[in-house]
């Protein structure tokens, strides 16, 4: 009797990390004119803030692009980035560097609070933007069919750029990429940038509309996205708005940022005679390099680094800058799933043994101190915040100043390490950053916090000092302001904005002001000091990238500077309370996701189809699906109905079901008819590891057909039905990284088990499946899969393979058996980034952007979902397949060699006639989407 059960097709997903819900958000609805803005306690404030900068920014993007929303707009507010993470609005896992999103489905904003106000207006104008975009350029389905837009993709560039324009217009930040692109000859040509991704494209974007406005005028702006609607292709938009070509307009915009920015090329040569680069970006093939913390000593540096595609700690001489160690790796274990890449912040202790700093471990920002030579873990501290950043040690080692998130307020918070006692030292609602301690004991930090007796205008920042005495201000505001570090002599560096680059700037508080600066044309970040203050360190951004560079004796190198005037903004903010009328408690309630349907009609099947139909509540805390594939009736059809709750830590899920399965015992071909359901649960121990326990319970309505192999043909059929219940156990370990080309690096598992209870048959059932991704590299790696499958109760299960998606050489089906094993190894290379075709129709792909592929291919199986593309083992009947494989990016090649020599252990097991061995060689040219 050959079995075969369906338990992990229901409620599952076979592998995948896990987003965890740490706690329980309970969320209330703030009713505003044009926004319904969900929050939860300690977001109180956050919500009031949002209310006055949403509805300005409503009004803004209604005179600029020319239309009204004619629905509520949803905005889902997180507390802290950490929050953010946890939300279910998307089931895909938010890295650190999503600081929000708008999603199209239900046009629902979601925007974390990083602890700056500033920042967070930014992000909540930019996710607006996006709405009144998606209603321009996607309106109801229908239209969008008959209208054509459907099948026409915006520029990433055109939408982005746009939403950055009317969130910040111009800002130094971004003057400061574009310029340095343009020195280095680096800008992407607008014709080409739709084939990029990336921050470049936002910044681009950004320019391209700024440019727009200072040339033509700022209702263009609207003109051009509404011309592009109409016409439905970026070329044709050009030359219906400006009368040139986008080529044509390219050259124009490349020789206005020429002249602009030409005249500053010889600041690379006042970068070359301040500093010098030890650590090379390019050299490196890195990006970021960033947190650079020297030692006192002055001999050493550490920094965050993305070199391996993964944030990590690494630590070089600062002397040949030669990688020393590399002390920490975050993404792949649980206790660092994530470094602050873009908010991060390490400090050596002062006798050198020592490095501090913050990660994200089980849902929190943990406090960590490690070993600074061999990245030992010496000390953890799990504080109740919701964000801890930027740490430094006191003068005596005993303590660590830091800045930390707690219910929307950044305040400044210091930790004695011998009790673990913490300390608020300041408590108000400005945002507080970079403390650093003196010699003397004095505290530094930026804030945007006022001068006594003014009003609160935020994102106005400055240096304050606080002492017993209270805190003051040191220097003239502006609006960038980051990473002061104290001289032994108490005065201090620190970057600031106060020209058009991020500049380090020493403060003589003998002299209380600005008296020396650097004179470059990008950004310098996070300086640290050595011990005897003749050494300095930083990040440096040259040639969209970052290096690690030193400077000896930095103030005989800095140009004489005068105190500059402030620059202040024109955000002004009051804190208020709450109207109890405009506030409801949140209650699910179910909207469509989406609705898609196929349909064809086939002589022999008659009507077939496929669709699905998703909802969920506007927070993605319910989500229930019907899929269904139509052959001719519904008896021969295949019907899902899932149900999911996803608001506490652990899922649970609910499914009916009727299902179709094909496989072969020994001659025979049996079709099964499931019908029943299933409960199932998931318990996420860490990111990357899960326990899964599901219940299933079903009928089977059985087939058989006799003798329909080898001939694929038979008219003699028997029918029966049997009972199934069992319970289902999993464990699964996945902590991949993608790439390009799939998974690049990292390693999957899943290990199950199963048994009948009160059921037909007596089934006792185990698989595994493991899979190793080794980077070559950084578009290059090799794929390795082994599983293994046996069935051990009294009642045997049996498994299926052959065809092009497990064994090339043989045919579907050709092998079955109740213990089987497979063994994959894959080369996964690049080698088509950009395919012009001019004949026999003009046809162009490209591979800029890079596409993602599943892992491994779909491959057919009875019971339990195997994927492969290269050829196995059986452990059963020893016949063995060995499979290499090329695979590249959007085309690829797969090169087979596959053989064996049948033996006829089993007499069910199909063989040769003549027993000889069987070669074959494959060549497959394909595509994947």
């Amino acid at each position: 009797m050959n079995i075969a059960l369906i338990g992990f097709l229901i409620c599952t997903q076979y592998f995948g990390q896990n987003k965890i819900q740490y706690r329980d958000f309970s969320f209330n609805i703030l009713k505003t004119e044009h926004f319904d803005i969900y929050f939860y306690e300690g977001g109180e404030g956050l919500a009031a803030f949002a209310e006055e900068v949403l509805e300005d920014g409503y009004v803004q993007l209604e005179e600029d692009l020319g239309i009204e929303i004619e629905f509520r707009i949803p905005v889902i507010l997180y507390n802290s980035p950490n929050d953010f993470a946890q939300t279910n609005i998307t089931l895909e896992l938010i890295e650190e560097a999503v600081g929000g999103f708008t999603e199209i489905l239900k046009n629902r904003m979601v925007v974390p609070f990083t602890g700056d106000y500033e920042e967070f207006r930014h992000v909540l104008v930019h996710e607006l933007t996006h709405v009144f975009e998606f209603v321009i350029f996607f309106p109801s389905r229908m239209e969008a069919i008959f209208t054509g837009d459907l099948f026409y993709s915006i520029p990433l560039w055109v939408m982005e750029g746009l939403a950055e324009y009317e969130s910040l217009e111009w800002d130094n930040n971004t003057e400061i990429i574009i310029k340095d692109l343009v020195i280095h000859n680096s800008l992407i040509p607008l014709p080409e940038l739709e084939n990029y991704g990336g921050f470049i494209i936002y910044k681009e974007g950004q320019a391209f509309y700024h440019y727009l406005a200072e040339r033509y005028s700022r209702e263009k702006v609207g003109e051009f996205l509404h011309i592009l609607k109409s016409k439905k292709n970026i070329d044709a938009a050009f030359v219906s708005l400006f009368g040139v070509t986008i080529e044509d307009f390219n050259e124009q915009w490349l020789r206005y940022l020429q002249r602009k920015y030409w005249p500053d090329i010889g600041l690379l040569d006042n970068f070359d005679d301040f500093a010098r680069v030890i650590y090379n970006h390019k050299k490196t093939k890195s990006l970021y390099n960033t947190s650079t913390a020297i030692s006192s000593s002055g001999d050493k540096i550490a920094f965050i680094s993305d070199k391996n595609g993964v944030a990590e700690i690494i630590l070089i001489s600062s002397v040949d800058g030669q990688v020393l160690k590399r002390l920490v790796k975050s993404y792949y274990s649980a206790g660092y799933e994530g470094l602050h890449l873009y908010q991060g912040g390490l400090d050596f202790s002062p006798d050198d043994k020592y490095i501090t700093f913050a990660a994200r471990a089980h849902g929190r920002d943990v406090l960590y101190i490690i070993d600074a030579y061999t990245g030992k873990m010496k000390y953890r501290y799990a504080l109740d915040l919701d964000g801890v950043y930027s740490p430094s040690f006191s003068p005596d080692g005993s303590a660590i100043i830091f800045s930390g998130m707690k219910n929307g307020y950044s305040d400044i918070y210091l930790i004695d390490l011998v009790s673990g006692d913490l300390e608020k030292v300041t408590d108000d609602i400005y945002t507080d950053r970079y403390p650093t301690f003196s010699n003397s004991g004095l505290i530094a930090f930026v804030s945007d916090r006022p001068d006594a007796g003014d009003d609160f205008y935020y994102g106005n920042y400055a240096i304050f000092a606080a002492d017993n005495n209270g805190i003051e201000r040191l220097a003239s505001r502006t609006s960038y302001v980051a990473s002061p570090v104290f001289t032994p002599d108490d005065d201090l560096y620190f970057i600031a904005d106060y020209d058009s680059a991020y500049n380090l700037y020493y403060y003589d508080r003998e002299q209380m002001a600005i008296t020396h600066r650097s004179d470059i044309h990008s950004g310098i970040y996070y300086p640290t000091i050595s011990a005897n203050g003749d050494k300095i360190a930083f990040s440096y951004m040259i040639d969209y990238g970052y290096d690690v560079c030193v400077v000896k004796n930095p103030l005989a190198k800095m140009i004489a500077g005068e105190e500059p005037d402030s620059r202040t903004g024109e955000y002004y903010y009051e804190e208020t309370d709450l109207d109890p009328d405009d506030l409801r408690r949140y209650r699910p309630k179910f909207t469509f996701d989406y609705l898609s349907a196929t349909a064809s009609y086939y002589s022999v099947l008659g009507i077939s189809g496929l669709g699905q139909i998703a909802l969920s509540d506007i927070l993605g805390n319910h989500h229930i699906q019907l899929s269904a594939d139509f052959y001719g009736n519904l008896t021969n059809s295949d019907i899902f109905i899932n149900y999911w709750f996803l608001k506490k830590r652990t899922d649970y899920g609910v499914s009916l079901f009727q299902y179709l399965n094909w496989f072969r015992d020994a001659d025979d071909l049996i079709t099964w008819r499931y019908l029943g359901g299933g409960l199932n649960a998931q318990y996420p121990i860490s990111r990357f590891f899960r326990f899964e326990l599901g219940v299933y319970a079903y009928k089977v309505y059985e087939t058989r057909w006799r003798n329909f192999f080898p001939d694929y043909y038979s008219n003699f059929y028997y029918e029966n039905n049997y009972n199934f219940f069992y319970p289902n156990v999993s464990f699964v370990f996945d902590n991949i990284s993608w790439g390009s080309m799939g998974p690049r690096k990292g390693r999957r598992a899943r290990l199950t088990g199963y048994t009948t209870v009160f059921s037909d048959f007596d089934i006792v059932s185990t698989i595994l499946d493991y899979r190793r991704y080794l980077p070559i590299t950084s578009r290059a790696n090799f794929a390795v899969r082994l599983v293994g499958a046996a069935s051990l109760g009294p009642d045997l299960e049996y498994w299926s393979i052959g065809g092009p998606y497990t064994l090339h050489g043989y045919r579907y089906y050709e092998f079955s058996g109740s213990k089987v094993g497979f063994a994959n190894l894959e080369l996964r290379v690049p080698v088509i980034d950009h395919l012009k075709l001019a004949f026999p129709i003009p046809l162009e792909f490209t591979n800029i952007r890079g596409a993602l592929f599943t892992d491994f291919g779909g491959v057919y199986s009875d019971s339990f979902q195997v994927y492969s593309t290269n050829g196995g083992f059986h452990l059963q009947d020893l016949k063995m397949g060995i499979g290499a494989g090329l695979r590249f990016n959007l085309f690829y090649m797969i090169f087979k060699l596959d053989f064996s020599r049948p033996t006829d252990l089993q007499n069910w097991l199909p063989n040769r006639s003549d027993g000889s061995s069987r070669w074959r060689i494959d060549l497959t040219l394909g595509s994947e989407w």
